[in-house]
């Protein structure tokens, strides 16, 4: 009988206890905590990510899909890199609004560095502002000695200045920049002054120049925000914004005594995505060993145009056009599939400026 009574007090006692205990702590799951939310996938299964602080400005429970890749190597979700900007191959990144120069989406965008033939977007928009592209331009033994990618100009030949600015956007010709800043400048050194003065009244206080061509130079350098600001004034110029879009061109070379020979030039395009993407309308390719891969780049689409900016991205065909599609997805425009290529063998750069 005392034994019994023993029993039940036991019992009573444990069943206090249970009571006491909140019901979290009674659960078999353990508690989610709130350094490990898991966030709903737009396909696949739930995609699990560290609460972190990123450089997009959007909102902190914006759904972010798995990351997925097709045959091409390019994902096949929009706004992949958003949950972690670091999976992203560009050592700086941006996304703008060409209208409005609302930043979309940036990553390291203030972080100097060596800029690479994106320089000839300043020294195209000096051409077209200060020269008269009928002209022409006799070319100097110092800008037929000029390395890396180039038309392969010689000392006394002569070529318009306006087949000059073809040559240095499309071919992202060195010789042709360097021969038309002189042109335009009087010198290069004056002609850098002017590129200098141009960036500081458009406000890009990242940015120094000392060439027109994008050599690497110690003190030559820019950041994916300048250069985006650079380009949305750019492209309102309506005869810089036709020959960013154009694949190919053909130039005049004046040669021979008295320059009564002509020589014919097709140059075309490094820009891929032209090709290659929907809406695609420019800008610049660009690179060097120190530059790496680089790229500004444009796209309109119905009434939108958006311009992103990849510098040192060994990626930079995927990641812009993964860029460009989740800008236009957010501002309300039609999404089409990824479908762009790293590049492989076409994107190896044949010289320095390219």
């Amino acid at each position: 009988m005392e034994r019994g009574k023993k029993w039940v007090a036991l019992i009573a006692l444990s069943t206090l206890i249970i009571a006491s205990v909140p019901a979290w702590a009674r659960s078999s799951r353990p508690a989610r905590s709130r350094e490990d939310l898991t966030l709903p996938s737009a396909s696949g299964p739930p995609v699990r990510l560290p609460v972190r602080r990123t450089q997009t400005g959007l909102p902190a429970d914006l759904s972010v899909p798995a990351r997925q890749t097709d045959r091409w190597g390019a994902t096949s979700d929009i706004g992949w890199f958003l949950a972690d900007p670091e999976q992203l191959s560009a050592a700086s990144a941006l996304l703008m609004d060409a209208d409005t120069g609302a930043i979309l989406f940036a990553r390291h965008h203030m972080e100097r560095r060596s800029p690479a033939s994106t320089t000839k977007i300043m020294t195209a928009l000096l051409i077209l502002e200060e020269g008269r592209l009928s002209e022409k331009v006799v070319i100097t033994g110092r800008a037929a000695a000029v390395t890396g990618t180039g038309l392969g100009l010689r000392r006394g030949q002569q070529v318009t200045l306006r087949d000059l600015l073809w040559a240095i956007l499309i071919k992202s010709a060195n010789d042709a920049a360097l021969a038309a800043a002189e042109h335009v400048g009087g010198s290069e050194e004056r002609f850098v002054a002017r590129m200098n003065a141009k960036a500081d009244s458009l406000g890009m206080e990242g940015t120094h120049f000392t060439n027109p061509h994008g050599l690497d130079n110690p003190d030559h350098y820019s950041t994916a925000y300048d250069l985006a600001i650079l380009t949305r004034q750019a492209l309102r110029n309506p005869t810089f914004a036709r020959m960013v879009q154009t694949r190919e061109a053909q130039l005049s070379i004046l040669t021979g005594r008295n320059g009564k020979v002509v020589k014919r030039k097709v140059i075309r395009t490094h820009n891929q995505l032209l090709d290659q993407f929907a809406g695609a309308d420019g800008v610049k390719t660009g690179y060097t060993e120190q530059a790496g891969r680089c790229l500004v780049a444009s796209a309109t689409r119905g009434d939108h145009r958006l311009i992103t900016v990849l510098l040192n991205d060994s990626r930079r065909w995927t990641e812009a056009a993964a860029l460009l599609e989740y800008g236009f997805a957010a501002l309300g425009g039609r999404a089409s599939s990824l479908g762009i290529s790293d590049g492989g063998p076409t994107d190896t750069p044949k010289g320095e400026g390219g």
